[in-house]
């Protein structure tokens, strides 16, 4: 009978400290995303998305700027499809298995095996593709044109 007790009281303690985990996870993750926009150079080609409150979404591609309506929360993808079909920029993506899209061209540059399309949300390399970030109020996305980190 104590065996049992000693297993319940470890099982426990180990959701506990799991929860924990999770908790210091989360605070972390939600602590990052809040930070100030990463500050661009005119060397860096860019794209912003910025949503403003009256839910006008623009997107700003080397100086220019594009914007349109948005009924509800929608994708990073969701916006640059939108503001294509009103014939307002270009891009052409690749679906990956397990990944999602990845944006290999935007308004004739294209991804070229040393330098690619990259985005970021708030001045952090977004960790999810252009399909699954879902834009909110006051999140900032950058596209810049880079060359390999390695």
């Amino acid at each position: 009978m104590f065996k049992k007790e000693k297993i319940k009281i470890l099982i426990t303690i180990g959701i506990s400290i799991s929860l924990f985990c999770v908790f210091l996870l989360t605070s972390y993750i939600e602590s990052k995303e809040i930070s100030p926009p990463l500050e661009v150079t005119d060397e860096t080609k860019k794209v912003e998305i910025k949503e403003e409150t009256n839910k006008k979404i623009i997107l700003e591609i080397e100086e220019k700027k594009y914007e349109t309506e948005i009924e509800k929360e929608i994708s990073v993808y969701e916006f640059m499809t939108k503001l294509q079909e009103e014939g307002k920029i270009n891009f052409k993506e690749k679906t990956y298995l397990g990944m999602g899209k990845l944006i290999e061209e935007i308004n004739g540059l294209k991804n070229d095996g040393n330098k690619y399309w990259i985005y970021y949300v708030n001045g952090k390399e977004a960790q999810v593709g252009v399909s699954n970030y879902k834009i909110k109020a006051g999140d900032v996305v950058s596209w810049k044109y880079e060359g390999n980190s390695n």
